[in-house]
């Protein structure tokens, strides 16, 4: 299971804040401030990332931060990719995520939580009502949004390019009229490593800021093409950090301490 070692490692904290505040606030979110709701998420995220050894190292930050609500697209190789952009971000950023997922225990809960909406990608209408839900969320709210275009993860993620993109997926951008962040991420597969005593590399860079006017005239298609050639052409640098960070030795070292001096690292 994809989530087992994150319920290994966190089970104590995952249930105290499941009952305390993700049950809640995913049954009633209209009655908790966004902020409150996503600052309680980031907590247990850095927590989660901590104890889970990850070595984050972040890349062209300034091209990640942005004030005003955006829509971050990505490459995805792992279910745990939204974590890192949540870790660095202390502005609200929530998620669209594939409708199957609603269903995994405190994953959809904790999704809902902060916001996040599901896409049934075989019902093009149930689509038009998440992407208005998130526009409304965007503008009244100041909620920016995540997504992984590709639709699902990567089952070999040192092949050096991502899958082909659904270009439907990056509607949001032109329905709310707002900037596109583009990024790319690397090793949060390494969550389902089973090595003991370990740290692991979990890369960020980010890569371009698209305002809307840049990409108004352009199709959906052009426009995923373009973002997945950007993605594409970071990889390659990424798998080779990837198998230096391991050959060096450093896997065998504690993680640096990103996690205290987390705000020098915000986005």
């Amino acid at each position: 299971m994809k989530y087992a070692r994150i319920g290994i490692i966190a089970i104590w904290r995952v249930m105290w804040d499941y009952f305390t505040w993700i049950l809640p606030y995913s049954r009633h979110p209209e009655r908790y401030p966004i902020e409150k709701r996503y600052a309680k998420a980031r907590s247990l995220v850095i927590y989660i990332l901590r104890k889970m050894r990850f070595d984050l190292s972040v890349y062209d930050k300034n091209c990640l931060g942005t004030e005003v609500p955006c829509l971050y697209v990505g490459n995805h190789v792992s279910a745990l990719d939204p974590l890192a952009l949540i870790a660095l971000s202390p502005r609200p950023i929530s998620f669209i995520a594939k409708k199957e997922t609603e269903k995994t225990i405190a994953v959809g809960r904790f999704i809902k939580a902060i916001d996040g909406l599901f896409l049934d990608r075989n019902d093009p209408f149930q689509a038009v009502r998440v992407f208005r839900a998130a526009e409304k969320n965007m503008k009244e709210h100041g909620v920016s949004y995540g997504i992984f275009p590709e639709g699902k993860r990567s089952k070999d993620p040192y092949i050096g390019h991502c899958a082909e993109f659904h270009p439907g997926s990056l509607k949001l951008a032109y329905k709310a009229k707002c900037p596109i962040t583009i990024f790319a991420v690397f090793g949060t597969f390494h969550g389902t490593d089973k090595v003991k005593g370990r740290s692991f590399p979990l890369l960020l860079r980010g890569i371009e800021k698209v305002r809307y006017g840049e990409f108004m005239e352009k199709s959906t298609i052009e426009l995923s093409d373009d973002i997945k050639d950007k993605i594409d052409a970071v990889l390659p640098s990424f798998i080779e950090e990837d198998h230096e960070y391991f050959t060096s030795g450093k896997s065998k070292k504690p993680a640096f301490k990103w996690w205290k001096n987390i705000s020098d690292m915000e986005i």
